[in-house]
């Protein structure tokens, strides 16, 4: 297990390179966007962004999803070049269809989408574009991490995101094109980083296409499409409901809450990006569910942590990304504890439901994310009015709780886990308690904050053992079996 846990914390390591360059990339940008952008073209991009994310999900069609697992799957390497090629071409077929479509409906849907109506025609279609092309390096990339190439998949990741912002800065702070700016320099860098990928992997291609292939691809990952779409509406309709219920300028504001607090990525995508293959591989080992009860704790203590102590520096660094010259985005500081922490019920759910997923159960992951859209939706509707961008922050967490929930109690059915479930959402419990506490000190601007917060983390550490998430005589026990461990192995040397 010690080996299992080290292979997985290795390519968790190596994958947090591109997310730690992408996260540097976004305060990078986010300043120079919001000097160089008025605050309703701020909000255009967040928007813009939302309707992109949804189309790259058609566009994939789960087949990401379903090229990992038959990758797994089949024994001979023509196999997976086969499943390969028939991934990238199901994508294109589907991604030509969306740019005829948009090129010829361009000026209604923009006069519908933005405020600013057909002055914004071309940002859609560029975008959608350089969406494609997105589209098909994730993909490529994605094979790279089943191929274990993982230096290879850092580099041409951080190329992608490097390359397409730095053009992007180009058009933005140079030619001032403003927000079409944006999606040109997307378009130029990952087309050509998508030609390196293509010339990297051409040996991996075949020449003909096995329908098999492609059924197999469709009957795997075309179920997961509701999981996909249920997923955006948790996590993107937010910023349309704000747009169109509140204003664009709350829009922003909560555009660059979310786009500050996505800094937990940098725990939580390269655990996610590490897990799918880490966890297909061991699935058939019998201490397979001791090692997800250990990893489920420890994403939900680790990340509650970290999400703890980044609230305390929320505030000036809101203030400093943002300049003094646009104070209207000081306040998103509030919000990004709750924005942050929902990620990472998130990347627990993966955890929790991982039985789902050995068993070819997505129809079930589907169903789930598909009741919790429903109540986020409803939820969202009938509380933003009424709460603003709280009730987008309240309702984020309670749906990734009933996520969770849910596909726990699915996934004991098939595949059980002894998670000690009720002391997670015990911990989960005090925890929203403790930040809720620290954020209105932080609005009321009371004296020597730094005591409260040394103050919430002590509770926070008390509360591991409070909830009974671990068990003070079992880690003693942990630690002796560590110590004999670490005993012989200085005997054998």
């Amino acid at each position: 297990m010690k080996a299992l846990l080290k292979r997985l914390f290795s390519d968790s390591f190596a994958f947090a390179f591109v997310n730690i360059g992408n996260k540097l990339l976004a305060f990078v940008l986010f300043p120079i966007f919001i000097k160089y952008l008025s605050v309703n073209e701020y909000a255009d991009w967040g928007i813009t962004n939302t309707m992109m994310l949804v189309i790259s999900y058609f566009v994939i069609l789960g087949s990401d999803a379903a090229l990992a697992f038959y990758y797994h799957d089949v024994k001979t390497n023509e196999e997976r070049k086969g499943y390969l090629t028939a991934t990238i071409l199901l994508s294109c077929l589907a991604g030509i269809i969306f740019i005829l479509a948009f090129f010829l409906l361009r000026e209604p849907l923009s006069s519908v989408i933005y405020q600013a109506g057909t002055k914004n025609q071309w940002v859609l279609f560029t975008a959608l574009v350089a969406t494609m092309f997105s589209v098909i390096n994730q993909l490529l990339l994605g094979y790279l991490r089943l191929e274990r190439r993982k230096w290879v998949f850092v580099i041409f990741s951080i190329l992608n995101m490097a390359g397409s912002s730095l053009v992007s800065i180009y058009f933005v702070m140079v030619l001032h094109q403003g927000l079409q700016g944006i999606f040109y320099g997307q378009l130029l860098g990952q087309g050509v980083v998508m030609v390196g990928l293509l010339l990297l992997l051409y040996r991996h291609f075949t020449v003909h296409v096995r329908m098999p292939y492609l059924k197999d691809l469709l009957q795997y990952g075309v179920p997961l499409l509701p999981t996909l779409m249920a997923f955006w509406v948790i996590n993107t309709t937010s910023r349309l409901f704000v747009y169109y219920m509140i204003s664009p300028k709350s829009a922003a504001i909560f555009d660059a809450a979310s786009r500050v607090a996505s800094y937990i990525v940098l725990l939580t995508a390269s655990f996610q990006l590490a897990w799918r293959p880490f966890s297909m591989s061991i699935k058939d080992r019998e201490d397979a569910p001791q090692l997800f009860r250990m990893l489920a704790k420890g994403v939900l203590i680790v990340g509650s942590l970290v999400v703890m102590g980044f609230s305390f520096i929320a505030e000036p660094m809101m203030k400093w990304l943002a300049g003094e010259q646009k104070p209207e985005y000081f306040e998103a500081y509030r919000y990004m504890w709750a924005l942050s922490f929902s990620t990472v019920l998130n990347a627990l759910h993966l955890i929790i439901g991982v039985g789902l997923f050995f068993h070819k159960k997505t129809p079930i992951v589907s169903r789930v994310f598909m009741q919790a859209a429903g109540i986020y939706l409803l939820g969202s509707v009938t509380l933003i009015p009424l709460f603003g961008l709280w009730a987008v922050c309240m309702m984020n967490i309670l749906v990734y709780l009933l996520i969770n929930l849910f596909l726990y109690r699915e996934n004991q059915k098939i595949y059980p886990v002894d998670f000690r479930f009720r002391s997670m959402f015990i911990y989960i419990a005090m925890f929203i308690g403790l930040m809720s506490g620290i954020t209105c000190l932080q609005i009321a601007k009371v004296d020597h904050l730094w005591l409260y917060y040394l103050l919430g983390l002590f509770a926070l550490v008390v509360a591991v053992f409070a909830s009974g998430l671990v068990s003070p005589k079992r880690l003693l026990q942990l630690r002796k079996r560590v110590q004999v461990q670490h005993n012989r192995e200085s005997r054998l040397q």
